[in-house]
């Protein structure tokens, strides 16, 4: 049997595994900052959740369409923050309908 010291050392080890496991695929941030997305270009995994961060003074409105992901966002106000979850692989073009020299490549793995 084990003791509770034992035990308590255990599930707080596997706490902090667990916790780990979850920031480990969180998922990326794309900031939108002086009318472009910073980075302009990631490679993620199949699954991985993009964070966009309105970081300007302007507001944006994020799309990406291609045969295998549509996607279309409302208005971004500065200061919003959109997720997109990107679950297919393949390169994706993630544009601002409002700042069309706006361009992130997204590859899906």
């Amino acid at each position: 049997m084990m003791n509770h010291w034992l035990l308590a050392s255990f599930l707080g080890g596997a706490t902090l595994l667990g916790g780990f496991a979850a920031a480990a695929t969180a998922g990326v941030t794309v900031v939108q900052n002086d009318r472009s997305f910073q980075p302009e270009s990631i490679e993620i995994a199949k699954g991985t959740v993009v964070h966009f961060a309105n970081e300007d003074e302007f507001i944006h409105q994020i799309y990406v369409k291609s045969p295998t992901m549509n996607f279309d966002s409302a208005e971004q106000v500065p200061g919003d923050n959109i997720d997109i979850e990107f679950d297919e692989a393949g390169r994706f073009a993630v544009r601002c309908h409002i700042h069309p020299k706006m361009h992130l490549e997204v590859t899906v793995k």
